[in-house]
């Protein structure tokens, strides 16, 4: 686990990542949207729907400091982790979890202080990355992957991930909050 340094990287700054502005919203893909409408998986509409509620509330993205756990609910909980977003002084982005529910410290090895660009081969941090860079940009789908390289057991899995933007200056996405789902 990485300790916490004065070397750390600095969380981005207002003209990096996507606007939170007031009025920006998010887009879901079409193939979320039909997942979410199917309810075969209630809990993707529950999440979704209380981050607009924060979001409403709020008249732009919630922040991190708006999060509330009685509002998320006991059934998210286990599966709700955090992402820092942090800008490294030669202006690259770096994601790096600060919260991870116990569902997911159930089943993987990734822990809290964690970077992602250290988890798992290239290709499959790339495509994670992806994710989390589309979503600062406002587009939101759910992402289904099996993996093994980061299972306790060292079993094959399948997961399902929604990630949706946080922004504590009410300018850019500085966190993301996701929903991990997993099939076994």
């Amino acid at each position: 686990m990485l300790s916490a340094s004065s070397n750390q990287p600095d969380p981005i700054s207002g003209d990096q990542g996507a606007r939170a502005l007031s009025g920006e919203g998010i887009r879901l893909d079409r193939a979320t949207q039909q997942l979410i409408a199917s309810a075969i998986e209630p809990r993707w509409d529950q999440f979704l729907r209380a981050w607009e509620a924060m979001a409403a509330a709020k008249g732009r993205y919630p922040s991190r400091a708006d999060l509330d756990p009685l509002q998320l609910g006991a059934r998210l909980l286990p599966n709700i982790f955090l992402v820092d977003i942090e800008n490294t002084p030669k202006g690259k982005l770096r994601f790096r979890f600060r919260l991870l529910g116990q569902a997911i410290l159930d089943r993987e090895t990734t822990r809290p202080g964690d970077y992602l660009d250290l988890l798992g081969s290239a290709v499959e941090i790339s495509e994670i990355e992806l994710h989390y860079r589309d979503t600062m940009a406002g587009q939101v789908s759910i992402r289904t992957a099996s993996l093994v390289w980061n299972d306790v057991r060292k079993d094959m899995f399948r997961y399902s991930v929604m990630m949706l933007p946080l922004s504590d200056n009410g300018v850019a996405v500085t966190h993301l909050m996701g929903l991990a789902l997993y099939d076994f």
